[in-house]
């Protein structure tokens, strides 16, 4: 960015470009610089601020399509390691079943001759445990992200045993209600279910902008957006629907 003209009060940093270019307000970036509406209104006419507008939305951009290409990258990544960990289990279990129960130096022979390491289960962590608690209800990974509190898409994916993940992503195919949150030109609000759940629950806007490092005027504008705001709707009747009871 060209050297900026000297300013009175206003010292813009990549931040302030950035969350204009998320759209958020004038009014509501002002108080966090310490100057009025109106001077940041003129300091991004200037040729400054319009060329640090035009970098800031470049470098967005280009922050969304490496975070969508990491995840895609995860997603092949989990198929492959879930085919190979199904593999493997198969194998074990196959030689499980098919060999004779002998003790001594036989009993060795055959136990050295098994596959080697241990059947995927063993390995279960206590979030895989709720992942797959989950993913048999039919949840998605938003839902596995929800029951596991690893927040975002890409935690899931690389913490998550492989084979739970694949099931995830399978239903997420199979029940649109499973659905990932709109995240459609977004620049630096990464949408999750427990946003969606957060919303839905009727968090103070306020309250969850610091955890996805974001305005709480973005978190507002995102909420009101068409499908979200049924996805929210959908999300709190879910949530408030009385349980049934068991019949005595």
């Amino acid at each position: 960015m060209s050297k900026l003209r000297r300013l009175r009060r206003l010292v813009p940093d990549e931040a302030l470009f950035d969350r204009r270019v998320d759209g958020e307000s004038l009014r509501a970036i002002a108080p966090d610089y310490g100057v009025e509406h109106t001077t940041l209104g003129d300091f991004f006419r200037r040729a400054d601020g319009v060329l640090g507008l035009e970098e800031a939305r470049r470098r967005l951009q280009a922050a969304s399509k490496a975070r969508q290409a990491t995840e895609e990258e995860l997603e092949q990544d989990v198929r492959k390691r879930a085919q190979e960990d199904k593999e493997y289990d198969r194998r074990l279990e196959a030689w499980e079943r098919g060999r004779p129960r002998r003790s001594g130096y036989e009993g060795w022979l055959d136990e050295h001759d098994a596959p080697k390491g241990a059947h995927s289960r063993s390995r279960y962590s206590r979030n895989d445990d709720s992942a797959e608690a989950a993913v048999a209800a039919g949840g998605g990974v938003g839902q596995v992200i929800e029951e596991t509190g690893l927040r975002t898409r890409e935690n899931a994916l690389r913490n998550i045993d492989a084979q739970i993940m694949q099931r995830a992503l399978a239903n997420d195919t199979k029940f649109p209600s499973n659905a990932r949150p709109d995240d459609r030109g977004l620049r630096r609000l990464v949408p999750d279910s427990e946003l969606i759940r957060r919303g839905a629950a009727k968090e103070p806007v306020r309250s969850i902008a610091p955890d996805y490092g974001v305005h709480h005027t973005t978190i507002s504008r995102y909420f009101k957006r068409s499908a979200v705001a049924k996805q929210l709707r959908r999300t709190q009747r879910r949530r408030d629907r009385p349980r049934g009871r068991k019949p005595g």
